[in-house]
């Protein structure tokens, strides 16, 4: 009897969601409201645990539903996280874990054991897949590699916890390579592109306001290729996307000119900075328009005729700062890669040759082609390589393949970015963190760039299954007289 009026009770309620709706809200408001006299009670008293334990297990259960019920909302959340959120969990060293790479961690790993557990191991369709797997595979073997042929006079002593730093380096890049997949599998849809890019753009006005004013602020990620991946989106959402109303994108012009006077200008020196920007902007501009190219092209040449004084301090001021320097850090490395030339040192693995060999003048590269060789060897160079062409002939073939619309401005970025990153890895910025330079905290803004590559695995999808071509196909032929 009672199973009977159970189950015409769940009946009920089953039959009548905005009922049910309705009540799981009270309940919820209800929890809330005793959660909340708990913890102001304890709290009162100056009682810390309990606090902490009635806000960390609604907090586990609220993403316990959100890993198992709204994942790709999740996925979404990791431009923000890195960009915006500055919450990083200290590790009893000098270096904190960033919420950003924790999320990736955990998204990998719920993504991992669905998978095992369904035994549905699937990927969306990319030529980039092939090289990106391999290019993690050999940075595994270097690892293994780096340990095994480690001279053996090397003083490790003066490394506490090496082996930890470089398994944590490790897993720092294979989840570099983990975000370019969940971007690329699960970003999906048109919108979901939008907020991905939007969330560039709007942080990115943040960063470059807070900077320009000079505001203190602890919360933005502003570091990295932070303007490369603010301007590249903004550029490409003015020249090439339809439609767009003439005040966002004199609001967007806006946002691009004064981050070009913060990072170019008041930020001369660091060359990594706006370098990579200045040619990702001629890269989109030449091919969104070869006329439009010769302009700004005319431009740059008339800027620098005008403005030679400016540009001669620019390369004194280089030169003080001990740029010829970087011929004698380079020859250092590359002599540490002669040795171990084949897979190189590890992740991080050559700071101790460094510190022993060369203890006097043991700085860094300044270059990431450099650091990739050093860590990884000639063959996991040749697959960094294999990655980066790979990623930009695709970027093209999709850009050329995309119709007008929000398709062909994300293609348009994430060519014309990826092509400024590799730019930015010759000046020394990095796509991987170093451990000793950044430190695995550095993980929260060299993510940038990976997350825009795993965009060019999801336009392929949304490129070959996109429903809007008649749409765009007229917007086109109403604007071929403008071209």
């Amino acid at each position: 009897m009672f199973a009977n009026r159970f189950s015409r009770q769940f009946d009920f309620f089953a039959q009548r969601p905005q009922i049910r709706s309705a009540l799981l809200m009270t309940l919820i408001l209800i929890a809330t409201l005793a959660a909340s006299i708990v913890i102001g009670y304890f709290a009162s008293r100056g009682s810390t645990r309990v606090p902490l334990a009635a806000i960390a297990l609604p907090g586990a259960v609220f993403g316990f539903y959100m890993l198992t019920r709204k994942f790709e909302l999740l996925v979404l959340l990791l431009p923000i996280t890195a960009l915006a959120i500055p919450i990083d969990v200290p590790t009893g060293t000098f270096t904190q874990l960033p919420i950003s790479l924790l999320l990736t961690i955990a998204l990998l790993g719920v993504w991992g054991a669905t998978s095992l557990i369904r035994n549905q191991w699937h990927l969306v369709p990319s030529p980039i897949n092939r090289p990106l797997i391999i290019f993690g595979v050999l940075m595994c073997v270097s690892t293994v590699w780096g340990t095994i042929w480690r001279d053996p006079v090397l003083n490790m002593a003066l490394f506490k916890n090496f082996e930890i730093v470089q398994i944590a380096s490790l897993i720092t890049y294979l989840a570099s390579i983990g975000v370019t997949l969940l971007i690329g599998n699960f970003i999906t849809t048109p919108g979901r592109l939008k907020i991905v890019l939007g969330s560039f753009i709007f942080f990115g006005a943040l960063m470059t306001i807070t900077q320009l004013f000079r505001i203190p602020q602890s919360f933005l990620a502003d570091r990295g290729l932070w303007g490369l991946w603010t301007v590249i989106p903004a550029l490409a959402l003015v020249i090439i996307q339809p439609r767009l109303h003439w005040s966002l994108r004199l609001l967007l012009l806006v946002i691009i000119a004064a981050n070009l006077y913060q990072t170019v200008y008041n930020n001369l020196l660091w060359k990594s900075g706006w370098i990579p920007t200045v040619c990702a902007i001629f890269v989109a501009v030449f091919l969104r328009s070869r006329r439009w190219f010769a302009v700004v092209m005319l431009a740059l040449i008339l800027l620098v005729v005008i403005q030679q004084d400016f540009f001669m301090r620019m390369i004194e001021d280089e030169i003080n700062e001990g740029a010829d320097g970087r011929i004698g850090m380079w020859e250092i490395n590359l002599r540490v890669v002669g040795e171990h030339w084949l897979f190189g040192t590890g992740p991080a693995g050559y700071a101790p040759y460094y510190m022993n060999y060369y203890p006097y003048d043991a700085r860094s590269t300044h270059n990431n082609y450099l650091d990739i060789i050093a860590q990884f060897g000639v063959i996991g160079t040749i697959g960094w390589f294999a990655l980066a062409l790979t990623a930009s002939w695709e970027g093209l073939r999709l850009y050329r393949k995309a119709p007008r619309g929000i398709l062909k401005t994300a293609a348009l970025v994430t060519l014309s970015g990826w092509i400024g990153a590799q730019v930015s890895m010759f000046f020394g910025d990095w796509l991987l963190p170093f451990a000793y330079n950044q430190t695995i905290t550095g993980y929260k803004y060299t993510v940038y760039s990976w997350i825009f590559l795993g965009l060019i695995i999801a336009l392929r999808h949304m490129i070959d299954t996109d429903t809007s071509i008649p749409h765009d196909a007229s917007f086109e032929v109403a604007n071929a007289g403008s071209h």
